[in-house]
């Protein structure tokens, strides 16, 4: 289910720091974003729904790691845009994320990439 046009989409930013999930999430609400935060990928699994425009997971999770959130986000027939934040990424990591149809935003976020990201993203849904 896609949201209708009359509601601001919906980004899942998943990060076991809740400064980053805290700040992210004043940021997209600037932009016209709503914004669920999720501290775990157990959490995000839980919580997903049809109604999330956009998900925004950090690659070092506590329980799991983005790309494998990712995977098993895909798995259940879930095909909503993501991309993956981390710090650092190897040429292993960035080959398996566009495998898997994920641009990387590098941390520390400072400036306007994750949100280019995810208004490309959203643009191409």
């Amino acid at each position: 289910m896609t949201p209708s046009s009359n509601t601001r989409p919906v980004l899942l930013i998943v990060d076991d720091d809740a400064e980053v999930v805290r700040a992210l999430a004043f940021m997209a609400g600037t932009r016209g974003y709503e914004v669920r935060g999720c501290a775990t990928a157990a959490e995000a699994l839980a919580g997903l729904d049809g109604s999330v425009s956009c998900l925004v997971l950090d690659q070092h999770l506590s329980d799991l790691e983005g790309l494998q959130l990712l995977r098993r986000i895909r798995a259940s027939g879930i095909r909503t845009p993501a991309l993956l934040m981390t710090t650092g990424p190897s040429a292993a990591l960035r080959s398996q994320a566009a495998a898997a149809g994920a641009p990387i935003v590098e941390k520390p976020l400072l400036d306007e990439s994750l949100f280019q990201q995810i208004e490309n993203l959203l643009a191409g849904a």
